[in-house]
Order: structure tokens, then sequence, then C-alpha cells
């Protein structure tokens, strides 16, 4: 997806963001537990959170990190402002930061962060691989990095129903949505970037929404969509119709219909002999 419109789409429905990311509210919970159970307070002098949102991981990690030099980032700065007042207002202070983390990590001095944190964000990295690599030269030895993202799972009643559309309309399959990565890829990722001590945990969530349009429209008020835009035109109204349809017709309950959320939390830490040629 391009940068541009990611970041245009994402500063649009700031407003609305917290109203509609349920399970991304849930994610930031079980990450912050889960990031201050791993790591003391006095342990971190220094700490970068990737891709903040609209604060709600921020404000939880800030009071426990409470002395540390805290730094938010994101590439939405329409999300970086709500963040900000929602601060603000809370009397918490944070240096806030407009920027692509997979251009400003090549940027930034090695050995930088006691730790670093990401909430259900890097589904989105182009380059996760890559990105892996700068964020743990970004790291001390021996400093974590955690972070909760969408497994392969996510929206299987949606991917279900497209393909079969696909079928039933004589057309050729295409991918509606991100490709999510697998828990197992990840880890390879993280061990190829020299982290080691990777733990992954792994659970499913289903929401249950009214009709399959009002689960699109949830997920395209906070910035994210399902279908990445296809449904436009004639052909793809058609196919949007059959979608729909199958899906009500095989997955619909009393209350609506579900939706599957595949969540990953992962915490790996950055190897303490990690070769100077995987800082550069």
């Amino acid at each position: 997806m391009e940068k541009a419109r990611l970041k245009s789409r994402f500063s649009q429905k700031a407003s609305s963001y917290d109203r509609y990311a349920l399970v991304q509210k849930e994610m930031a919970v079980q990450l912050q537990k889960l990031t201050c159970a791993a790591v003391e307070p006095d342990q971190v002098a220094r700490l970068l959170e990737v891709g903040c949102g609209t604060g709600g991981l921020t404000r939880m990690l800030r009071r426990y990190f409470a002395e540390s030099a805290y730094q938010s980032m994101d590439i939405a700065r329409g999300m970086l402002e709500q963040a900000k007042r929602s601060l603000q207002a809370e009397g918490m202070d944070c240096e806030f930061l407009h920027a692509d983390i997979e251009e400003w990590v090549w940027e930034q001095p090695p050995k930088t962060y006691d730790l670093i944190v990401s909430g259900a964000c890097f589904q989105w990295l182009a380059h996760p691989a890559k990105t892996l690599r700068g964020m743990a030269k970004l790291l001390r030895p021996g400093a974590p990095l955690l972070f909760s993202t969408f497994g392969p799972a996510t929206f299987q009643e949606l991917h279900a129903s497209y393909r079969y559309a696909h079928r039933s309309l004589g057309q050729n399959e295409v991918r509606h949505g991100l490709s999510f990565v697998t828990s197992e890829q990840w880890e390879r990722m993280l061990r190829d970037a020299g982290m080691e001590d990777i733990r992954t945990t792994t659970r499913k969530a289903v929401l249950s929404y009214p009709s399959v349009l009002e689960f699109l429209h949830a997920v395209k008020s906070i910035g994210a969509n399902a279908s990445q835009e296809r449904e436009q035109g004639l052909g793809q109204r058609k196919l949007l119709a059959e979608m729909i349809g199958y899906y009500e017709r095989t997955y619909a309950f009393d209350h609506g219909i579900p939706v599957t959320y595949d969540l990953l939390y992962i915490q790996a830490s950055r190897s303490r002999n990690l070769s100077t040629n995987m800082e550069s």
C-alpha cells in the first residue's frame, strides 16, 4: 500500500479511531501487561514506541515508565496530534515524532534505546525484515523489543467469502486486504536481525457485528480497510454483493456476523553478540 495513502487515511480517521478500535484497545492492554512483566522501570532510560496511534498504549506505559525519556512515533500526523492532546490533558510529557519508522530507523545512532514497543502496527511495514534489523541496531545489547500484530487467520470469514464470490462470478481470485505474516515468519526475521530469547503468544478474538457492511464500516473508521478499496464500479459492486451474501448465509448467527482476529504478541531481546556488520 502506498505510504502517502496510508498516512492520509489514518490521519483522517484519528477522531473516530478510539470509538471503533475495540480489538486494538484489548491488544494495547495485553501488550502493556507483557511489557511491565518483562522490564522494570529502572532498566529503561530511553524508550521508543512505534506507531502510537491515538496514544492508548502510550498512556498506560507512560505511567509505568514515568522517569524514562519516552518517544512516541507515528506516520500519520492526525493520529500523533490526537495522542499529544490526550496525554497533555492528563499532564503527561512525551516527545512525539512524526516519521516513517522504515526510513527513520536508519538515520539514528546505534544502541540508543533500552526498550522498543509497538502495538498493532507492524502489519503495515512494507519491509519488515529490513526494519527489524534497523530496530535491533537501535537497541542496546540485551534490550527488549515487544510488539503486537495480526496473524494470518485475521478476517478469515471475509477472505473465505471473497474466494467464494470470485469463483461464483467466474473470476480469478484476488487478495482483499493485507496479507498477514505468520508467527514463524516473524520469529525467523527476528533471529536474522540479531534478536534472541524470542517468545510468542497467540490468541483468537471473535467480535460480532450486526452486518457485514457495519463490520467494513468499522474497519474503515479506524483508517484501515479490509478490502483495499476495490469495491468500486459495477463489477466490483457485484463482487461485494456476492461476498456479503455468502458471508451472511454461511456465518451469521442470532446476533449478527462473526469476525475473527488472530492476535500475535511477540517479544525478543537484542543479542549481546550482535556483530558490527549487522548494525550498518
